[in-house]
Formats: C-alpha cells, structure tokens, sequence
C-alpha cells in the first residue's frame, strides 16, 4: 500500500533527506530540539500511524528518535530520490519538504542560511524554486525564508523570540 503525498509526509521526507541514520527500515532524526522532535512523533503517530510502542528514544548521548518501518522507510526513500521531479513548483508539498531539509540541518549564522550537505539534486530543486545556493550557502536568504516560513519549526521558533515582549 502507497502512502498519499501529504505536506506532513513531505516534511518527514525532507527530515529523512538529510538523517544521518541510514539504516534500511530505521526512519530517524538526531537533533537536541525538542520542538523538531515532538514534530517527528507527531507526524509518525497522526499521519504515518506509528505505533507510539514502536518509537525508539535514543540516550542522552546520541539525541536520537526515530522507528523502524519498512514500508514508510521504502516511502520516504523514494521521495527524497525523486525530490527534483516532485518538488518542481512552489507548493504546501515543497514547502514543507525544504523546511524539512531546513530544520534537520539548517543553521543561520550572522544572517546567513546554510543547509548542511546540499548535494546536486538539492541545488537543483532548491533552484527550481528559486532558492539559489552555492556550495551549502543559501544565497538569496529572503526569498528561502519567505518559501518556509509556514513550515519550518525553526523559523517559527526565532520568529516567537524576535517578538517575544520580554526581548
């Protein structure tokens, strides 16, 4: 049974994309936000329907979550290998997927964005959206934060600080 595209599903791809877990059937994250967590369990729960009893919590040490999960796995591994020829236009499914990327790797750095390990085919479909990258840089760093803004907990999360009123 295929999994239907969502923008959940898709952000789960672009998390998967840059997971440095690469085990056949493990789907992972390693991160110490605790928001970015919380949104992996999330979606596998409500969206994926992920045993709550099948979720692995990593130790301290390794700040890992993640299940193991053939057919999502399988899923979420054919999504990230055909990122260029699905995420062609700006959508709630690209979104979503770059804000995946984004909040796994990403690292903003005196204004600038990076995204750690952009290899060819996401330098091509950041491209087709136009988000210019060079190396790992992102280099029009507006218009990135402008397509993720709706999707990334990250973004969300320094958004909330800037306009928190004990700033």
């Amino acid at each position: 049974m295929k999994i239907k595209l969502t923008p959940e599903l898709c952000y789960m791809a672009g998390l998967f994309s840059k997971s440095s877990h690469k085990s056949k059937n493990f789907v992972s994250i390693s991160t110490t936000k605790e928001e970015l967590k919380e949104r992996f369990v999330e979606i596998a729960i409500k969206n994926l329907m992920v045993e709550p009893t099948k979720i692995i919590v990593g130790s301290d040490e390794d700040k890992s979550i993640g299940f193991y999960h053939s057919r999502i796995a399988k899923q979420l591994q054919n999504v990230v290998s055909r990122e260029t020829f699905i995420f062609k236009k700006i959508n709630n499914f690209s979104k979503s997927y770059v804000a995946g990327m984004f909040d796994i790797s990403g690292h903003i750095r005196l204004g600038n964005i990076e995204i750690s390990h952009i290899k060819l085919d996401d330098a091509f479909m950041l491209e087709n959206l136009g988000v210019h990258t060079k190396g790992d840089a992102v280099l029009n760093t507006q218009k990135f934060i402008d397509l993720i803004r709706d999707s990334s907990i990250i973004i969300k999360y320094l958004n909330k600080q800037m306009h928190s009123p004990n700033r």
